[in-house]
């Protein structure tokens, strides 16, 4: 029997199977459009809404690209799922040599990503120039309806109108603009802020650099008239769309940074910052087959770096999002998302709450790079990676940075809640937490050395290069421990398990040292080695009474003053506690009894006043008249939130729950100095527990460019009814609650010092407000 060729027909249903079925939401439409012009090499593109709440709205996306001609959309656009990225050949015929410009890597390669415009509307008008001599003006017209009548017709055989035009529409050089209209879905306000909030993630922008600019501008002429009503970038629509996350956090929090390289694929270089300050770099052998030409960063969040993330960002990070996967610099969704964990973070947590990280506690990205061809994005868009064995390994080298930023952690800072952020490498004595609920001082060297010693001792490790401080510490430790870790490190050396010569030179001259000190001890190391501590320490006391002596001589009648507010703080708090005990007595002198919790909660309020004692003596006087007493131009809102910050965890046994709001992201800075701004907010705290207030809001606004406003809020019980003028709670000695009435005065001297002005928000029936506009 004779054999006949035969061949595939294509139904006219494939439109929708590549077109609105397969990329199923408006968004992901949006990026892949993006994508296309990134890929064309646009440093620029425009998404615009025209008339979008009229019968004839249209989207139109704009960029400055390379354009096509003639034979690109014939051999290209027209030709269903072919991708010259993919092939290869997109830039045969392209010219570099002329144009400032990066060559850059492609974000997408299927060659359906334009099918996105028919998940957008019924109807598209293309018109593209190509970035070439004598170009001429191309257009397509498609009317995607066309497609969905008779699902026999073939595919080939529905028309697209093309079109070739002396002059461009939109006034382009060169470039392409995809016009769509007949809009399938409904838009508003809120839709345009998710789609920016969105777009903003799209890019990573640790890939974008002055040669390499990618702009995304939001248009929507709609949404012009309340954007004006508006001052916070993520209250607007319209406009450059931002996204500083990565720098935002490089600041004030734990970062490791790793990365395998496309030059040296059998090498994984790791590095481990707090604060910005290295605290080790490693080098290691590469145990992962097909894993190359990858990086990952992963922040860690405390207390501190979330607020300064919510001040920057105007938004929490848990509502951001957590770890985010890019390929070739474009976002792969779903990762990142807050209500996605496809990397399994918080099942794994769920296991170990105290010893794993999961969303809520980090944030940054992976980075795939080409080619990487295992490591590509589902048809699907939305539904992550193709689990490939490169899948897998990706993940298990994701997993292996994760768990050295959990150990630094856990071991070293314990999750951040005992060093300040100011203390970063601080690593002489530090809390750690202990088993259950009990704190205890423990030494964070030994912790220290053990890291280092894990390090040392992995199988895959080629060399580490330590912190300068980290070496400092194992010098300081007592003579034994320090050469039993030495000696420990040196051995790793010796077996090549690491090789770098300046930290075994360093080691060295560490030992050095302990040998010199031990000769000198004689028979009495110990006591001699105690006597050579007392001598520095007398040394330094010398110096310090020195400096105490040029304080006191410098004292002058506003320091005198400074004192009195601070003995009036102590006398505060002592009033706190005097009282707290004459309660305590009270009920056991009338027999009432007291009952667990009651006991319990007394000493909770006693350790939380002791502890304000304990704060205002951890000032001294020589940070009270150096530091905290100096005048300097400052940040003002983000010395309130640091501030609220530091002193939170004395109030977080309180009654009253101390929040700090900042509704503007710029800063405002002016001169003032820190022992003031402290005192108002101290007594604010004060005022508010005196009238039964659950909770005490902090919030700071600009109201212009030279003008800041912050506001003391609390539900307490508001104001005695028997006060005929509001303005006379601010006299020395008012006072409702048999207080001393010292406060509100000595916060309106405060402020009249610096021409700043309180007044009360009279309307506010639900406790008190105070507002304080400052000038500058």
């Amino acid at each position: 029997m004779q054999k006949t060729p035969l061949q595939f027909k294509i139904s006219s249903a494939l439109k929708n199977i590549i077109g609105s079925d397969l990329i199923s939401d408006d968004f992901i439409a949006v990026f892949e459009l993006v994508k296309n012009s990134y890929d064309a090499h646009a440093t620029k593109v425009e998404i615009t809404f025209e008339n979008i709440y009229s019968d004839t709205a249209k989207i139109i996306i704009k960029d400055n690209g390379k354009g096509m001609n003639y034979d690109d959309l014939i051999n290209k656009w027209l030709f269903v799922a072919y991708s010259a990225k993919k092939e290869g050949t997109e830039e045969d015929s392209y010219d570099y040599r002329d144009k400032i410009k990066v060559k850059r890597a492609y974000a997408g390669a299927k060659g359906i990503g334009r099918f996105s415009c028919d998940r957008l509307g019924g109807e598209l008008y293309l018109e593209t120039i190509k970035d070439e001599k004598k170009a001429k003006v191309e257009t397509l017209l498609t009317e995607w309806d066309k497609f969905e009548g008779n699902l026999k017709e073939e595919f080939v055989n529905i028309s697209v109108i093309h079109e070739t035009i002396s002059k461009s529409n939109y006034n382009i050089d060169h470039g392409t603009i995809l016009e769509i209209s007949n809009l399938k879905s409904q838009w508003d306000r809120k839709k345009f802020l998710d789609l920016k909030n969105a777009l903003a993630k799209l890019i990573n922008p640790n890939t974008q650099t002055k040669e390499d600019v990618f702009e995304i501008i939001l248009d929507v002429s709609a949404e012009l008239k309340e954007d004006n009503e508006n001052s916070e970038y993520n209250d607007i629509v319209n406009g450059k769309v931002q996204n500083l996350i990565f720098e935002t956090l490089d600041l004030k929090t734990t970062k490791l940074v790793s990365n395998i390289s496309d030059s040296n694929p059998s090498e994984i270089q790791t590095s481990l910052f707090e604060g910005g300050k290295l605290v080790y770099k490693i080098y290691e052998n590469n145990p992962f087959e097909k894993l190359s030409n990858v990086e990952c960063e992963i922040y860690y969040l405390n207390r501190s770096a979330k607020a300064t993330f919510t001040r920057r960002m105007g938004v929490e990070p848990v509502n951001y999002g957590h770890i985010y996967v890019y390929k070739n610099g474009i976002r792969i969704y779903p990762y990142g998302d807050r209500s996605e964990d496809p990397l399994k973070m918080d099942n794994r947590k769920a296991q170990g709450r105290t010893r794993y990280l999961g969303t809520r506690e980090v944030i940054g990205y992976i980075g795939i790079n080409e080619p990487n061809e295992n490591l590509r994005e589902t048809t699907s868009r939305g539904d992550g990676l193709l689990k490939t064995k490169e899948y897998f390994e990706l993940i298990d080298w994701f997993y292996q940075n994760v768990k050295r930023i959990e150990k630094y952690i856990i071991d070293i800072v314990d999750w951040g809640n005992f060093l300040s952020e100011d203390d970063f490498i601080n690593f002489n004595n530090s809390f750690t937490k202990g088993e259950g609920d009990k704190q205890e001082l423990k030494n964070v060297n030994e912790n220290l050395i053990k890291l280092i010693e894990s390090l040392s001792s992995s199988k895959n490790i080629k060399s580490v290069e330590l912190s300068p401080n980290i070496l400092d510490i194992l010098e300081q430790k007592s003579e034994k421990s320090v050469q039993k870790s030495l000696k420990n490190i040196s051995t790793s050396i010796e077996s090549e398990k690491f090789d770098k010569k300046e930290v075994l030179e360093k080691i060295k001259e560490a030992s050095k040292k302990l040998e010199k000190l031990k000769k000198s001890k004689d028979e009495a190391e110990d006591e001699a080695f105690e006597k050579l501590i007392k001598n520095e320490e007398l040394s330094t006391e010398i110096e310090k009474k020195n400096e105490q002596l040029s304080i006191r001589n410098s004292i002058d009648a506003q320091d005198i003053e400074n004192v009195t507010n601070l003995h009036h703080q102590v006398f505060v708090v002592s009033d706190t506690i005097s009282s707290i005990l004459d309660e305590m007595h009270n009920m056991i002198s009338l027999g009432e009894g007291i009952d667990e919790d009651e006991l319990k909660q007394f000493i909770d309020e006693l350790t939380l006043e002791n502890s304000k004692v304990e704060s205002l003596s951890r000032f001294g006087m020589r940070a009270i008249f150096e530091d905290f007493n100096s005048v300097k131009e400052n940040s003002l809102p983000d010395f309130i939130n640091d501030y609220v910050d530091k002193i939170s965890n004395y109030f977080k046994n309180s009654k009253v729950n101390v929040v700090f709001n900042q509704l503007s992201k710029d800063d405002f800075e002016t001169q003032f100095r820190p022992l003031d701004v402290s005192i108002i907010i101290d007594n604010m705290i004060n005022n508010a527990k005196k009238h039964s207030a659950k909770e005490l809001t902090i919030t700071t606004k600009n109201i212009d460019k030279s003008t800041l406003q912050f506001t003391f809020k609390d539900n307490g019980i508001g104001f005695h009814n028997s006060i005929s003028e509001i303005k006379e709670i601010f006299k020395p000695g008012f006072s409702t609650t048999k207080s001393t009435g010292l406060g509100l005065f000595h916060i309106s001297n405060i402020l009249k010092a610096y021409k700043w002005d309180i007044k009360v928000n009279e309307k506010y029936k639900e406790g008190a407000e105070f507002i304080i506009t400052i000038k500058r």
